[in-house]
């Protein structure tokens, strides 16, 4: 079984119902490729990710996880494809690259085909979107009222 807070306690720096509006469900995650890593494969750790604990938006309003694009550049993740993808922006064309994304606290690595899109130019804080062909996978309680997120495979 895997559980993890994506949400907000209250501390000093707020509360947890603010935090939560402010940043929105946040996994820390690592980000890049390792050509090595197989998965599957017994007695296996983690992907070696050149990207370390980076925050990750979880968005059940984004079918496929995403990476930022400027981030996918610097890290010289390989383009596979083009795909046009929606968003608030409309429809454009990204690049696709292969990667990684490793959630720790949930044991998870998500492998395979992200699209390159503008996050942090765009304004975001996150260098990632988690999400709903991942999300698919898991159970989520939101709680707006404490700013409490977790996300559970049981």
């Amino acid at each position: 079984m895997a559980k993890t807070l994506c949400g907000f306690d209250s501390g000093t720096a707020g509360t947890g119902q603010a935090l939560l509006v402010q940043h929105g469900p946040t996994l820390i995650v690592d980000i890049g490729f390792d050509p090595a890593y197989r998965i599957g494969a017994a007695n296996q750790g983690p992907p070696n990710l050149p990207m370390k604990a980076v925050q990750a938006l979880v968005d059940t309003g984004a079918t496929q996880s995403c990476i930022d694009s400027a981030l996918a550049m610097a890290l010289n993740l390989p383009i596979i494809d083009r795909q046009t993808v929606g968003g608030s922006a409309g429809s454009h064309e990204v690049n696709m690259h292969l990667g990684q994304i490793h959630i720790p606290t949930l044991g998870q690595t998500i492998y395979g085909a992200f699209a390159g899109v503008n996050l942090i130019a765009g304004g975001q804080q996150h260098l990632a979107l988690i999400g709903r062909t991942f999300l698919m996978h898991f159970s989520m309680l939101y709680d707006g009222r404490t700013g409490t997120v977790y996300l559970t495979d049981e």
